[in-house]
């Protein structure tokens, strides 16, 4: 299957809210925002191994790029999560981040 459309295993469960947005539409969103938090948290993974296995005369410049990287990566997760839960979604990607990532081996 194409990683880019994977869907995700079952629906995504949509608490109420005091906002405007319909409850399809929020549910769309939570589904589509649980794909990237998926795929962050798979390149957040990524960022490490790649971290520990830095070897040669760059290791030092790789080795903190990898951590800027890993670091930039936790915010955008960090914000995700927010907006979902905003939403009244449920952040689900977190114990399944490789099975619905997005990104490529």
């Amino acid at each position: 299957m194409n990683t880019m459309n994977r869907p995700l295993a079952e629906p995504l469960k949509i608490n109420g809210t005091e906002n405007n947005i319909s409850e399809k539409r929020r549910s769309e969103l939570n589904t589509l925002m649980n794909q990237r938090l998926a795929s962050a948290m798979d390149l957040q993974t990524q960022m490490k191994q790649a971290h520990w296995k830095v070897k040669g005369p760059s290791f030092i410049g790789l080795h903190e790029l990898s951590d800027q990287v890993h670091d930039g990566v936790n915010s955008y997760a960090d914000m995700i999560v927010e907006r979902i839960m905003q939403l009244g979604g449920v952040a689900r990607a977190q114990r399944v981040a490789t099975s619905r990532s997005q990104l490529e081996e």
